[in-house]
This record gives structure tokens, sequence and C-alpha cells, in this order.
């Protein structure tokens, strides 16, 4: 869901986040999927090249070529080597949304979202008050999501990422969000005042799913987990009701109108989720009834049938219990825990990246939340804190105040 990147873990903020955060590393997933347990002896091998830049911002990869974003440029690079292809100048707040297709395409703040030249750097194309839709750029293959003339227009616009042009475009509806499905593909989900929901295609804005919901009342947000629908009303920035809806039959499961003092929900995989930072609560979907709560961990997420998983957004490394947990999804008891490694994303097969701290920098691993077996893929010197990452069929890039690149030989990094 846009609201931030596939399902995952969601932090306990309180406005209703996304429970599908981590599509930016869904290629990420499919590839440490395949990694063997290779790192287990031995030193784990350290990155093939390191790159430096004026305040890194973001990284995509197309093919052998890694486009890194600074604070005032954005630049290719040919890997393995890290060679320099390219720099173009960028202004400030620029954002790289994807790198695709021959295109490399930015976002600038005065409402502008511009194609470059994936082999030159070259401006292909811009198309002026245009602001992107998914924090990650790229929708369907092809397509970027934007809206036009920022907040004040509200339509929505595919755009071909290699020439610009305007594949399709939606008028403006009472509400509306761009989902994450359950394999990833982004959706496009109108919620009219007449209580019809239609549910379209991301790639060409057709409705694949139409939902009447009868007797709904006035809605200010929603957010959707499998056939299940949940709707909120505000005041002002009071929360006043909160709602879910079953999307199989239209019918309204139960209502309620006191969530003021106890807080919004959101969903953490097929429950709800509520509470404030530090404590959170677990909701029955079904009937809005409490399940339980727990204390320390801020983020939970779906593991498997009966199960959930959950971290705490800053593991403290001198405390051994904290880092994952594995919880009873009835009860909330603690069923495995897996030490202090900061987790990165969530990943499909019931796996996570993590970074560990070590004396003097950091490992990079696959965490297996069935088994607690980490997998160390490589390791680095230089961020304190867990980094951003992604993964090609030939490279894994990780990046804070540099990137560290590791080349893959097959499915494992090289030694």
């Amino acid at each position: 869901m846009i609201d931030l990147d596939a399902p995952g873990p969601v932090r306990a903020l309180p406005a209703p986040p996304s429970r599908r955060r981590w599509l930016p590393l869904g290629l990420l997933a499919v590839l440490l999927l395949l990694l063997p347990g290779g790192g287990g002896s031995g030193l784990p091998p350290g990155p093939s090249v390191v790159l430096d830049g004026d305040g890194i911002g973001d990284l995509r990869a197309d093919g052998d070529t890694l486009f890194l974003l600074g604070r005032t440029a954005v630049a290719a690079y040919r890997m393995p080597g890290g060679a320099r292809r390219w720099s173009v100048p960028v202004p400030p707040g620029a954002k790289l949304l994807a790198a695709s297709r021959g295109r490399v395409v930015l976002s600038l703040e005065e409402a502008a979202i511009v194609g470059l030249d994936a082999a030159t750097g070259a401006q292909v194309w811009r198309r002026e008050g245009a602001v992107p839709s998914l924090p990650s750029g790229e929708g369907p293959p092809g397509v970027l999501l934007a809206r036009a003339d920022g907040v004040i227009d509200g339509r929505l616009l595919g755009l071909d990422i290699g020439t610009g042009a305007v594949r399709w475009e939606l008028g403006t509806p009472a509400v509306r969000r761009v989902l994450l499905a359950g394999d990833g593909r982004p959706e496009i989900v109108d919620l009219d005042p007449g209580g019809l929901l239609l549910i379209r295609d991301a790639g060409s804005a057709a409705v694949v799913r139409t939902v009447a919901l009868p007797g709904l009342d006035p809605v200010d947000g929603f957010d959707v987990s499998g056939d299940r629908l949940l709707v909120y009303h505000f005041e002002r920035t009071t929360l006043l009701v909160s709602a879910v809806f079953d999307l199989a039959t239209g019918r309204r499961l139960w209502q309620r109108t006191d969530m003021a003092a106890a807080g919004g929900l959101w969903w953490c995989g097929t429950l709800l989720c509520g509470g404030s930072v530090g404590r959170t609560t677990v909701v029955d979907p079904d009937t809005g009834d409490q399940r339980w709560s727990i204390t320390g961990w801020t983020d939970l997420g779906p593991f498997e049938a009966g199960l959930m998983w959950a971290t705490v957004p800053t593991p403290n490394t001198a405390d051994p219990a904290l880092g994952a947990v594995v919880l009873d999804a009835v009860t909330g008891r603690v069923v495995r825990r897996f030490g202090p490694w900061d987790v990165v994303a969530a990943l499909p097969g019931h796996a996570a990246l993590v970074t560990g701290r070590n004396p003097g920098g950091s490992l990079v691993g696959r965490l297996d939340l069935t088994t607690g077996a980490v997998t160390v893929l490589g390791r680095t010197e230089h961020w304190p804190a867990p980094p951003k990452c992604l993964v090609t069929a030939t490279l894994l890039a990780c990046h804070r105040e540099r990137v560290s690149v590791w080349r893959l030989c097959g499915a494992a990094v090289c030694a």
C-alpha cells in the first residue's frame, strides 16, 4: 500500500499506514531466497566496490548499471568494476523514482517528472505538473503512476516510462488509494460516497472488481487486507469512527465510535493492530474484540498460519532479548526469539533481510524465521545503522553514507 513498501511489519504510528511496505525489495527477496548457507564458515566477503557520494539519497539498478542519487547529481556506475559512466546535476529535493527499460526517472520539487536516457544521462522527456503517486515510482512494468497538477486537481495518470506519454487518466473520486495486492501488483481502489468500491488494474486502469457497500457512512480513508475493508472517519484531527466490511458480501461486520481515546487501527497482516509507540494491541477483524497486547515491540506482521512476527525499530544490541520474535497470533505469546539483528525488510518465504553490528562494521544476512538461522551474505565497515538494500542478478548493493556493492556469482555472493 502506497502510504508505504509486499507484506511486512507495520510501524505502530497514529495514522493507519500500509501493511505492505517492502515492495522495492521484492526483487531482493526472490534472489535472497536462493542464496545458500555460505558465509557460515570463515570471514564473510567484504564489498567488491565502495562508492562515495555527496549526501547519498537513493539508488536503483538496471542491467549492469547502478544509478546513484546524491544531493546535487545523479550518476551511473558500470558494474562490477564501479566505473562511472556519466553524472548530471539535479536540483535540490529531486527523488529517484525508477530505472528500467532504458530510462532513469526522477521527480523534481517543482511538480515535474523527467525521464533520462540510461546510457547517457540526457533528458528524453519531461512532464510538468506531475507528482508521483508511489514512493518507489514505477507501478506495473513500464508504467509510472502520477497525480496531475499536484493535490489540487487530483487526477491520476498512468505514464509510459519510455516516453512520458499518458497511457490512461482517471478523474477524482471521493477517496482513492493505490494499494499493493498480495502478489505485489499495484491496484487503484476508488471508494465513492454511495458506497461503491472499484478496484482497477494499475497497468490499464480497467475495473477488475466492483463491491457495493450499503449503509456506508462518510469515509475519510480506508485500507484493505484480503476480503476485509477498514474505513475510518475524522472530524478535524480526531478519529470518530472505524468500521470493517466484508468485501465478499458488502456487509458491515462491526463499527466502533470510541476510537478517539483508544487510537486508530491498521492492518498487521490479516489482523488489526492499534495502540501507541511502545505498546501494540491486536484486534480481531471480524468482531472488533481485543485479542491481546504486547509491550516492547512496535512492528508486527504476518508470519504463517496462526503466527505473527514482531521487531523493534532500533534493537538494543546490549539486550539479546530484543530483535525479532515470533508470536502466537491467538494469545500473543512469544514462541521464538532471534536475537539482536536489525530487520531491514520482510521477505517472502518466512524470511527477513537483516544487519548485525560487529566490531568496526556490520554484517548483512538473511534470517530464516522458521529455524532462526542467519545466513551471512557479506560484511562492511561503514554504517552504524541498518542500510537500504537492493539486488539484481549480478549484485547486492546497500547504502547509508556510502554504497557497498557485492558481486554475485550465480546465486551466491562472490568470495
